[in-house]
């Protein structure tokens, strides 16, 4: 079941997805992964920016700091339920603040719905992936792998997560509300993916910069990344990922995700 209950689907621009403008509250899952944090590197991993979406030198401000990957698995949206990973380098320097702030980069999802109206509503670079999550109840892992839809048995990105014994039992009330960092994310206008392929996964441009501030809040537990994975996007893979902690924070199921309505910069 969705939630439509605060947008209103309107007509599309040539692409055949409705557009469902924001607010949306989101219901999910989801697991945090670290990277480099609080060292102050200005490490961008492997398949963190995809060319086809930026123009030139857009993302030459990197500044470094705590960046995240993130699996998402929404059980409800307004546009319905899809799995997401996405990759948030760190902090970049924008036009329209006097400090940098965060930036989304990178991102897949498993919806054409979503990707359409997470680049219209929020300039946020989303492309179509395919998920599968294989958990185990009597070793308490899950095996989490993302794939282009044309080579579905070549994950360019794979994680193992597991409990840690006793810590990951105890959850914990949290709230991005809550956190000392800014979270507030400024993006860049969007380049349209050309070809029949982008239009009809709905890759559409935007023409401004845009900027949100997500929150989030559930029950939190520790795990730990036993193996990571993260490809160029071409199902080629570096030889290690440098800078990722092993101490995974879990989302449980029953998170919510609130995505106010986009600030437009004109």
């Amino acid at each position: 079941m969705t939630s439509m209950s605060t947008t209103t689907a309107t007509a599309t621009d040539g692409y055949g997805i409705e557009h469902v403008p924001g607010p949306w509250e989101c219901t999910g899952e989801s697991w945090w992964f670290t990277c480099h944090p609080l060292i102050g590197k200005r490490i961008i991993h492997a398949g963190s920016i995809n060319p086809l979406d930026f123009n030139p030198g857009v993302n030459d401000g990197f500044d470094g700091g705590p960046g995240l990957i993130m699996i998402v698995r929404y059980s409800d949206t307004p546009v319905g339920p899809y799995d997401e990973l996405l990759y948030i380098p760190g902090y970049y320097t924008t036009p329209h603040a006097p400090s940098s702030r965060c930036r989304i980069t990178n991102i897949y999802v498993s919806s054409k719905e979503t990707i359409y109206n997470g680049r219209r509503n929020w300039n946020i670079p989303k492309h179509l992936a395919v998920f599968s999550f294989d958990s185990s109840t009597e070793t308490g892992r899950t095996r989490i792998t993302v794939a282009h839809p044309e080579s579905p048995e070549s994950p360019f990105f794979a994680a193992v997560v597991a409990n840690i014994p006793l810590l990951s039992r105890v959850p914990v009330p949290l709230s991005t509300s809550l956190s000392p960092l800014n979270l507030e994310c400024h993006q860049p206008e969007l380049r349209a993916v050309e070809g029949e392929r982008g239009r009809e996964n709905g890759e559409t441009a935007t023409t401004t910069w845009r900027s949100f501030l997500p929150w989030m809040g559930g029950k939190v537990r520790f795990v730990k990344c036993v193996e990571m994975k993260n490809g160029n996007g071409d199902g080629s893979w570096p030889d290690k990922v440098d800078g990722v902690w092993s101490l995974v924070l879990r989302w449980d199921p029953g998170m919510k995700l609130k995505f106010p309505v986009g600030k437009e910069f004109v």
